[in-house]
């Protein structure tokens, strides 16, 4: 198989397993995965609220992380896109909540930047055991 460059982006504040879906799913569709960890600053800007965990130690728990090839944190700068730059990914995954990030890219690809695709996984819902 062609080698094929994937990158995600995310919080993975306190990794659960819906994280771990997302990245076991985009993995599936390259052989490269790339995760982009935000920044302590764009989280308070995105989610009104600090992370719990910093960002550094949410970047080593997803290097860490058996599907991953490689992580690093985003840009300093919010709407930036340097890492797609740097990383030169294949396509792009985004989570099903992601709708702000995706258009967000759309406007970065439009000023000129090369277009990759993207694609958006569906929300799975959680099917828990029941005990008898």
């Amino acid at each position: 198989m062609k080698s094929k460059r994937v990158l995600v982006f995310g919080t993975f504040d306190g990794l659960h397993d819906g994280h771990l879906f997302f990245l076991r799913s985009a993995k599936a569709k390259g052989t490269h995965l790339i995760v982009a960890v935000a920044r302590d600053a764009h989280v308070k800007i995105l989610k009104d609220k600090r992370p719990v965990m910093s960002e550094q130690k949410r970047l080593e728990s997803v290097k860490n992380l058996k599907s991953v090839d490689e992580a690093s944190l985003c840009d300093e700068q919010l709407g930036g896109y340097g890492i797609i730059e740097a990383t030169k990914p294949d396509l792009i995954v985004l989570g099903h909540d992601q709708r702000a990030l995706e258009q967000d890219l759309v406007r970065w690809m439009s000023e000129a930047h090369q277009y990759l695709p993207i694609s958006r996984l569906k929300k799975v819902p959680v099917v828990r055991s029941i005990e008898l």
